[in-house]
């Protein structure tokens, strides 16, 4: 399945005619080189995205690494989404399997912004994306990124099949980048997966492989009270270590005090996996572990380090972490009381009977002008469990795609539907 949130970049990108020349080199191949020094509201080549409330695309002809000018996103929206970004769509022979990206970067109160490659066929349909640079906090608790001119550099493994290449210039969270002195090429050798461990990340052993999670506690509560609340939560997108800071806004603005949080990481078992959270019935090749073993795991790990209360576990997903959520719901033996499940796909073929939830709970929160996963698959999903005599709702919410309007106040209102059915 194509990552949701590149779906609307994509479909912007398929009305633009391909018509980019690219000179070749020998050893270091050259795809791109450029310092934005020509062109008048954009640089030659050069996109910018929809238009995102709270979000400026800035052609700065006045600040620049070298030349006179740079390209920049300027966020005061304190959301993650939608993204915005500044792209160029170029041609890709296949001769070389390695794409490398070196950028010189200002950020200002930077939250969260990205280089992005993303991996499109001849079709121009996506085979993944990598995030080639991060900056911003990277854990809960890192101030954003403020600096002068630095210099950034990534690198990824370039899928089978790639014809183009999409190099994204994106911003996620408040605050300001600029970006200059662009060189992007490729050589011959390729890159294996990146796996990129979180200092404060939690391990669990799980068939030979190490699971990771990270763990949000209530900091002011004595361990001896009464048991805790476990929220689990899969996030969207690549499932990755990156959404610790909007999880961690979760944990301290969604839910009561007596909760604890847990977020397991998606492990990249590829380079470009097209599944982010794979389950039993994916039929993902070179996995170890399902999603689902991996939840049971942190279930049986945590619960060594917190008092948890075994009738109030919950799982909280989005996006290309709903199938999987539908998946770990509906095992015949689950600790899982019950899930909110947000803007995904609701795939019945691919799942467990849903009669095997009927003592446990479904909270769907879905936007009906979402075109990246349609709202009927929310429908057909409540209506399945109602028939299946499982306590399920399906609750609205207005803007499309995404994370929308009061997010933290439904996400309260869904988990507390959730907890009433105990």
């Amino acid at each position: 399945m194509m990552n949701p949130r590149y779906y609307l970049t994509l479909t912007w990108i398929l009305l633009i005619p391909f018509s980019i020349n690219v000179s070749y080199s020998a050893e270091p191949e050259v795809l791109l080189k450029d310092s934005f020094e020509t062109g008048t509201r954009a640089p030659e080549g050069w996109q910018s995205g929809f238009n995102v409330p709270g979000v400026r695309y800035v052609y700065d002809k006045g600040r620049a690494k070298t030349g006179d000018r740079s390209l920049s996103l300027q966020k005061s929206a304190r959301r993650y989404f939608p993204i915005a970004q500044w792209y160029q769509l170029l041609p890709y022979t296949g001769q070389k399997q390695n794409l490398q990206v070196q950028c010189e970067v200002r950020a200002e109160q930077a939250t969260k912004a990205i280089i992005d490659a993303q991996f499109l066929d001849e079709n121009k349909k996506s085979l993944g994306h990598q995030w080639l640079c991060y900056i911003g906090a990277k854990q809960s608790g890192d101030p954003p990124a403020s600096h002068n001119w630095k210099t950034y550099t990534g690198n990824a493994a370039i899928p089978e099949k790639t014809k183009q290449i999409v190099i994204g210039l994106q911003i996620y969270g408040p605050g300001k980048v600029w970006f200059d002195d662009l060189d992007v090429t490729l050589t011959a050798g390729a890159t294996p997966a990146k796996s990129e461990k979180p200092a404060n990340a939690i391990e669990v052993p799980l068939n030979g492989e190490s699971g990771e999670y990270l763990l949000i506690t209530p900091q002011d509560k004595p361990d001896n009270e009464k048991p805790h609340a476990l929220l689990i939560v899969l996030p969207g997108g690549d499932g990755s270590a990156d959404f610790h800071p909007f999880v961690n806004r979760i944990f301290e603005n969604a839910l009561s005090d007596d909760f604890v949080l847990v977020q397991p990481i998606a492990k990249k078992w590829t380079a470009n996996p097209k599944i982010v959270w794979p389950t039993k019935t994916s039929q993902t090749a070179n996995i170890k572990y399902t999603t689902e073993e991996l939840i049971a795991a942190v279930i049986k790990d945590v619960s060594k380090k917190q008092k948890i209360d075994a009738k109030r576990i919950y799982l909280l997903a989005w996006s290309s972490g709903g199938p999987a959520a539908y998946a770990a719901l509906l095992q015949k033996e689950t600790d899982i009381d019950g899930a909110l499940i947000a803007m995904s796909v609701f795939k019945p073929d691919q799942l467990p009977d849903p009669a095997n939830a009927k003592q446990r709970s479904v909270y769907l929160l879905h936007s009906p002008d979402d075109r990246v996963c349609p709202y009927r698959m929310a429908e057909a999903a409540r209506d399945t469990f109602q028939k299946k005599d499982v306590r399920a709702t399906l609750v609205d919410y207005s803007g499309g795609h995404g994370w929308k309007g009061n997010v933290y106040g439904n996400i309260r209102q869904g988990i507390d539907w959730l907890e009433k059915a105990d």
